[in-house]
């Protein structure tokens, strides 16, 4: 699947000649999403409802490896705090609020410690602790967390994920009455399992950002068990650095993908942090609540 890709964004040229991908949404307040894992730039498209009400410039940047962006094959955690960076001063922002969704929301940490004079507000929704608290978590994905990185285990299990998500993507009503479909659904909680099993704009958005953070073909393998090799290492940064107050940490009790005693635990390390428990909800609790998120993100 390497090549041109034919989903929206661009890409920039970073110093050391990397390219970084990124798609803009909106116009207004400038916010930075970091995707989930495995996805791309492409999720910034489920805030674009708020972004249009609420008036905000949502910018999905691809992490290395991802989407548009070039694979960096020794990055640290931290590094791409400089990448964003780079970005944000390409834009002309300033300043910025940053989101991060699931796999996204420790780089979003990350950057709270490294850029706080920059940063207006910094919301994890779903996101993991370094180490990931793996109790309750969605079979395949705790196999992956402790195997995931092992040599060659790694990148058949990587592939698994990928050709899973290859098919998903073909034909999404056929894949979910699939033996491999009702397997995944009954990992499930409810409100996650009806997202997948109904037509909707958003799950089209989840299955396209799903497939371009394949986009760079044997690379996108790399990346993901390098993903993996960064968060079970733990964190790169102090996390004391952070301003009491900058980050709010939203979560479903129902989550089985980062489940929520990941969302506990960053709460006792972060400074001040602003945790908000959503009771009986999964994964993907966002989407029911994104005028909520746009009124937070605006203020």
């Amino acid at each position: 699947m390497s090549g041109q890709s034919k989903e929206p964004g661009q890409a920039i040229t970073l110093p050391d000649g990397r390219q970084l991908g990124y798609l803009t949404i909106g116009e207004g307040k400038p916010v930075f999403l970091f995707h989930g894992l495995p996805a791309s730039r492409l999720d910034a498209e489920f805030l674009r409802g708020i972004a249009d009400s609420r008036h905000l410039q949502v910018i999905g940047v691809d992490r290395p490896g991802f989407g548009l962006s070039t694979y960096a094959p020794n990055r640290r955690l931290r590094d791409f705090a400089g990448d964003v960076t780079f970005l944000a001063d390409k834009l002309g922002i300033d300043r910025f609020v940053l989101v991060g969704f699931s796999g996204g929301g420790h780089h979003a940490i990350t950057c709270a410690a490294l850029l706080a004079k920059r940063l207006t507000r910094v919301v994890v929704l779903s996101g993991l602790t370094l180490p990931p608290d793996t109790s309750g978590m969605f079979p395949i994905f705790k196999m992956g967390n402790r195997l995931g990185t092992v040599p060659f285990i790694g990148t058949w299990l990587s592939k698994k994920v990928r050709n899973t998500f290859f098919e998903w993507g073909k034909d999404p009503d056929r894949f979910v009455k699939s033996p491999a479909g009702r397997s995944f659904l009954k990992h499930l909680p409810e409100a996650d399992a009806k997202f997948h099993t109904s037509p909707s704009e958003n799950r089209e958005v989840l299955l396209r950002s799903t497939l371009e953070a394949y986009r760079q073909g044997p690379d996108a393998i790399r990346t993901l068990i390098q993903e993996g090799r960064l968060t079970n290492k733990g964190w790169d940064v102090d996390l004391s650095q952070i301003p009491p107050g900058l980050v709010h940490i939203w979560h479903g009790t129902k989550d089985t993908f980062c489940p929520i005693g990941n969302a506990y635990k960053n709460a006792r390390v972060i400074p001040g942090a602003q945790l908000k428990v959503f009771e009986n909800e999964g994964h993907l609790f966002l989407l029911n609540h994104l005028e909520e998120l746009g009124q937070l993100l605006s203020s």
